[in-house]
């Protein structure tokens, strides 16, 4: 019997974690909530106007697309000729593996192997999702702000936790925007500063390996760095990027907005939109794989605030919950293994494409930055001299 391989049995481990985190959620709703039955499900989506339904999955099919079109400007900036289809396989890995692993870490890992298995070169897919991830966490924050802008009365009416969440999120993804952003313009100071928290626990003897961490500061500052003199090469990149993740986003919102008017004509759109935007911020940037339980709190409490029927609420949250979150991870996991099975043909015929060459922007390992930095100072030694 053939054995499975490390990351199959990872892959495994998470989906039984995220299979048993929907069990719990959905036992702990049901028990909760008399009005949470297939009858009353049923009958919501009977009753809902079937065009804007699918309209939904339109939507979240869209989402996948608007990610792989940030993945293909990027990498098409960098110099490599990349498809448009293949991007969209980078953009559905992605989203498979970050709703089965906690806090989304597993989809730019995914998406490096399958860069770099059509061809793309290890720096090129790094450089591609660094850039992309600064678009992403960005766009979060302008979602936020527009949400804020446009009802900023609904987020006062929530009660305690709602509000913990959110702000918490909100607290998060500025943390990491405004730590992005040390990262790209003041990484020497940013690296000094790290240095000196490593040597202080290495003092302390919580940290017992100082290099290795020092080493980790060199390489993650150092893309960041990296990118920014790209950025500054070709601003008009990031800002394509930063658009298809706002639409990414705003797409994603949209899906709510059209299950809830397929089955009230009569919801308020833009309550809609922002509340959903405000529940987006509050569970993404929890380390549960696709917010699972922290989501259904949150849209529970929340649409509370604009729709008395609990049973609408109930029904809503969970045809939402399935075509965003549920449908999204079987299609593009469909979409994933059809690429990975490509991929696996390709090899068997001998036609793998070879891992493409260095380019000027590519990063530089650890090793590499400390051979520049030494030729530099020869360098200039010999100038003085």
């Amino acid at each position: 019997m053939k054995k499975f391989s490390k990351s199959a049995k990872k892959q495994i481990c998470n989906i039984a974690f995220l299979l048993l985190l929907i069990a719990v959620t959905l036992t702990v709703l049901l028990l909760s909530y008399k009005e949470l039955n297939f009858g009353n499900i049923i009958a919501f989506v009977k009753n809902s106007r079937w065009w804007l339904l699918i309209l939904s999955v339109v939507c979240m099919i869209m989402g996948i697309i608007f990610e792989g079109l940030s993945l293909f400007t990027i990498s098409r900036s960098l110099g490599h000729k990349t498809r448009l289809l293949p991007s969209f396989a980078y953009s559905s890995a992605y989203t498979y593996y970050s709703a089965i692993t906690p806090s989304a870490t597993g989809g730019q890992p995914a998406s490096a192997y399958y860069m770099v298995k059509d061809g793309m070169s290890a720096g090129t897919a790094s450089f591609t999702l660094v850039m992309n991830t600064v678009a992403y966490i960005a766009s979060l924050v302008v979602l936020t702000a527009v949400a804020f802008a446009i009802r900023p009365q609904l987020f006062l009416e929530f009660e305690f936790w709602s509000k913990f969440f959110v702000i918490l999120g909100v607290v998060i993804q500025s943390a990491l925007f405004v730590l992005l952003f040390l990262c790209m313009t003041f990484n020497k100071a940013l690296k000094k500063f790290c240095n000196g928290i490593i040597t202080l626990l290495t003092k302390m003897r919580i940290v017992k390996n100082p290099e290795k961490w020092r080493n980790k500061v060199e390489v993650e500052v150092g893309k960041y760095a990296d990118c920014f003199m790209q950025f500054k090469k070709k601003p008009f990149v990031l800002f394509i990027a930063l658009v298809f993740n706002v639409c990414q986003r705003v797409v994603r919102v949209l899906i709510t907005c059209c299950i809830c008017i397929a089955a009230d004509p009569d919801a308020p759109f833009w309550d809609i939109f922002v509340l959903q935007s405000f529940i987006t911020v509050g569970y993404t940037s929890l380390p549960m794989p696709g917010g699972v339980g922290v989501f259904e709190y949150l849209y529970v409490r929340i649409f509370g605030l604009i729709f008395a029927d609990t049973a609408f609420i109930l029904s809503s949250m969970m045809v939402m919950r399935t075509v965003s979150y549920y449908l999204s991870i079987v299609v593009s996991g469909i979409i994933t293994l059809a690429f990975h099975t490509r991929l696996l043909h390709r090899k068997s015929r001998g036609d793998e494409p070879q891992e493409a060459p260095l380019l000027e922007c590519e990063l530089l390992s650890v090793s590499d930055i400390a051979k520049e930095r030494e030729a530099s100072e020869e360098k200039q030694n010999e100038e003085h001299a």
